[in-house]
């Protein structure tokens, strides 16, 4: 029996359920309930909702263990939160979904014409737990994808042995177990477009509903009475230039009930917002025995993480970014683990996210706009995290660029560029930088990505590109389109994103985009200088060792620049070994260097850039841990301290 025929009904209560089930049974959704197959057309376009819609209409929120259950008739109508930030159903009116302030702490509803307040602070305001009987969706999600509590959504590649046209035909297995009256069918097939679809299962053998509250829980009572706080902290200091969540739903779901994330998630945004405690002032007050221990949420974030991805989601994706991000963990306990671990940790956070499609280009999918926008904001921070973590930890790209089929972000992609502007113009400026801070720093990681594929990979080396099989000289033609790409990216750099930028009491990310920028400088010219050899030319050689002085100048300087704005701003988790890399150019050129003033030169900078990060290291966790590597992870850094002998003379640091 097609699903549109069990739908069938007078009431006009029911007309939009009816509507956007109707659609569901015309394509978008197969039916497992045993009858003959309906899928005879491919899907209908629907119109996609507005991030408007999706902001102000994600207010209708309720914690899953105090819903409010409103007389509506009939039939009570069941909301689900979205999952991106995750979701949990609450009972309301439809009238409760209406435009309102997206950052209210207030939620407006109607029951039985009358308007009610429901404050979210307040344990319980005439709510009741909601029927464990299904419920269709609300509007806003009724066409998302893997953002429902109880579901996740397996992408079909084009090789899977579960072909997508097979799987249009599928009907699901009809046994003792499936046959009971309300059991949810374990999976099913949805079609995206023409060449994409998906495999939906339920999470009901790999979790657990009480877990998840009673995790939740002790996520809060960690940090309590500071959520709000820390939330807050978050989206002023490091959401600008990392928006991999979206603001205005967090914020809402968060001002009802911590009941409405999934663990993992939370815990890392609390995490990450500890870090920086000291720019709020109810924080900063606090005495040192009432500031939560980031120890109990490590834990926590930890085993909700693994716990989270065994049916991952957006948020989980969310949550492992949020977590790579983190410069201060082993810099303040100590408990330095493997340098690769946090490769691992990517290399099992891509496989999850090719799991929910995040690779492919979602453009022409049957989901709405703010969801699009979120999916391509999200791949472009993995791919950030594959690129610069190989070159941290020198391994192999774990997404590869044939495979890769997102577009480039637009403005579109971030809805606060918009709704900042109607709502908060003062606000304009910050998530405008921040965004654009966002961009420029994928555009320099797509050219770390051609820096490595030309000088640094198996294929570079099977290509012939290094110096013993091509010459330097024709190594050095092969750079110069990079050079000239870098130059030219430093030259059109907006005027705001310059490090002269910064504003008194206002902390500015713009010197870790700098950073980023040399960087990738670096990679360049550590390759060139490997690959100088006896034959190169005089006038070559000495060009190519100048220049690598001068980068390795430009990033000791930007490091002693910085002011107390730009140090406390956000720093990925690339930036120490950023800095790092540095200090391993400076280094390499140490070990060949071929004069004694060349020597005395590697040395003063080397100790340039410790007491650069020596005397931020307090302040800033990425310079901490940028000189924990220095001083023991960088070989030769060490003896550098004592230069080799050139005619009996040694050059000797004062450490």
């Amino acid at each position: 029996m097609p699903v549109v025929a069990d739908l069938a009904c007078t009431g006009s209560g029911q007309d939009t359920n009816r509507h956007w089930m109707s659609q569901a049974a015309d394509g978008h959704r197969m039916s497992h309930s045993g009858g003959p197959c309906t899928y005879e057309r491919g899907p209908t376009r629907r119109q996609r909702k507005t991030t408007r819609d999706f902001e102000f209409e994600a207010q209708v929120l309720s914690s899953r263990n105090s819903r409010a259950q409103l007389n509506l008739g009939n039939e009570p109508r069941t909301f689900q939160i979205p999952d991106s930030e995750t979701p949990d159903c609450v009972q309301a009116s439809p009238a409760s979904s209406q435009h309102t302030n997206s950052t209210s702490p207030t939620t407006s509803v109607e029951h039985n014409g009358t308007s009610h307040q429901i404050n979210p602070e307040l344990p319980s305001q005439t709510q009741q737990p909601c029927s464990s009987t299904p419920a269709p969706r609300p509007r806003i999600l009724s066409n998302t994808l893997g953002l429902d509590l109880e579901t996740h959504a397996e992408y079909i590649g084009p090789t899977d042995y579960r072909d997508p046209i097979l799987l249009d035909l599928h009907r699901a297995h009809q046994g003792p177990e499936n046959n009971s009256p309300g059991h949810p069918t374990k999976s099913s097939t949805r079609r995206l477009d023409e060449g994409t679809a998906f495999v939906v299962h339920t999470d009901g053998s790999t979790t657990s509903e009480s877990q998840r509250i009673a995790d939740l829980d002790a996520i809060e009572d960690a940090i309590r009475p500071l959520g709000r706080t820390l939330v807050d902290l978050y989206f002023r200091v490091v959401h600008p230039s990392f928006p991999i969540l979206h603001k205005d739903v967090f914020i809402s779901k968060h001002r009802v009930s911590h009941h409405h994330f999934a663990p993992s998630l939370l815990a890392a945004v609390y995490l990450v917002a500890l870090d920086w405690q000291l720019y709020d002032s109810s924080l900063a007050g606090r005495e040192m025995e009432c500031i939560p221990d980031p120890s109990a949420l490590e834990e926590l974030a930890e085993r909700t993480m693994a716990h989270d991805m065994r049916r991952p989601k957006l948020s989980t994706l969310e949550a492992g970014l949020l977590l790579l991000q983190r410069n201060s963990r082993n810099s303040e306990t100590g408990s330095h683990s493997h340098p690769s671990s946090s490769r691992m940790f990517t290399a099992q956070l891509v496989a999850m996210a090719q799991d929910l499609g995040i690779h492919v280009d979602c453009s022409s999918w049957d989901i709405p706009d703010w969801e699009v926008g979120l999916r391509r904001r999200l791949a472009w921070a993995l791919y950030m995290q594959d690129r610069w973590g190989a070159c941290a930890h020198g391994r192999p790209f774990l997404i590869h660029d044939v495979d890769w089929g997102v577009r480039p972000c637009t403005d579109g992609d971030y809805p606060e560029l918009v709704a900042g502007a109607a709502t908060d113009p003062s606000n304009l400026s910050t998530t405008a930088t921040g965004w654009a801070q966002f961009l420029q720093h994928i555009e320099l990681t797509k050219s770390l990505s051609e820096v490595m594929g030309t000088f640094y990979n198996a294929a570079a080396s099977r290509s012939g590109h290094n110096a013993p099989q091509i010459g330097t000289v024709t190594l050095v033609e092969l750079a110069k389109p990079l050079v000239l790409r870098l130059r030219e990216w430093y030259t059109n750099l907006p005027q705001h994103l310059r490090m002269e930028h910064a504003k008194d009491r206002e902390l500015c990310a713009n010197g870790a985009l700098r950073l980023a920028h040399i960087s990738v400088e670096i990679a360049l010219h550590r390759a060139l200088i490997r690959a100088i050899t006896p034959d190169t030319p005089e006038p070559l050689h000495y060009a190519l060792r100048s220049t690598a002085r001068a980068k390795v100048q430009d990033a000791i300087s930007l490091l002693k620049s910085l002011q107390p704005e730009q140090t406390a701003a956000f720093w990925g988790s690339a930036a120490s070994y950023q800095v790092a890399q540095v200090g391993s150019l400076t280094a390499l050129m140490w070990a060949t260097a071929s004069t004694p003033e060349e020597v005395a030169w590697c040395v003063s900078r080397v100790e340039d850039l410790r007491w650069a990060l020596r005397v931020r290291a307090s302040a800033a966790p990425f310079a901490r841990e940028a000189l924990r590597l220095i001083e023991r992870d960088v070989g030769g850094l060490g003896i550098v301290a004592v230069a080799p002998d050139y005619g009996g003379k040694r050059v000797e640091s004062q450490c």
